[in-house]
């Protein structure tokens, strides 16, 4: 099975402030990437598209949907981190490290990693119990890690510390996961 892990397009918050669950639209570069990102994968054997519910994830999503004919299946266990009460507030000004101090710990008013993490595992079993080749899950920065993570049989503590995978705005990246039991070939003895 191959995934495509795709992080939605621009906004005005990207990098500024914390929208976790704010519904902020695509700018107009937000939009260029997401149809660059169609046109990328319009090529693809796609037979489903999941995404968060949240705008910027849904325009991300629309332009390979209307190129493949598909409706894309809004999951709300794609939604990012709930920011709380640090929602809306500049980044610069907090200095917040999720990792170090909302990992277990919900920000206020808000959740923590480890609640993104389960519920990248709701993902997770929504991605891997689809007997379809090829799919696209469009997500946000934290969910897409962590999902990243499980998918790669990573614990929750090495996803939260693995820098290998910064999920860019615009940006997807491929993961070929080996099948599952189901879709194994018997094996001769």
């Amino acid at each position: 099975m191959k995934i495509f892990l795709i992080r939605h397009g621009e906004t005005i918050t990207s990098g500024q402030t914390y929208a976790g669950r704010s519904n902020v639209p695509l700018t107009a570069h937000g939009h260029r990437q997401a149809q660059d990102i169609a046109d990328q994968l319009a090529s693809e054997p796609i037979s489903f598209i999941l995404t968060s519910p949240l705008s910027r994830a849904i325009e991300t999503a629309q332009p390979l949907a209307r190129q493949l004919s598909m409706t894309p299946v809004e999951t709300a266990a794609l939604m990012e981190i709930d920011f709380g009460d640090y929602e809306g507030r500049d980044k610069s000004d907090l200095g917040l490290s999720l990792r170090k101090c909302h990992a277990e710990t919900p920000i206020p008013g808000g959740e923590c990693l480890r609640d993104v993490w389960d519920r990248a595992g709701e993902v997770e079993r929504l991605v891997t119990g689809r007997n379809e080749p090829v799919g696209v899950v469009v997500g946000h920065f934290w969910i897409n890690r962590l999902l990243w993570g499980r998918l790669g049989g990573m614990s929750f503590d090495a996803a939260c510390r693995n820098r290998i995978y910064r999920p860019r705005t615009g940006s997807y990246i491929a993961l070929e996961l080996p099948p599952t039991a189901s879709q194994r070939e018997p094996k001769e003895t």
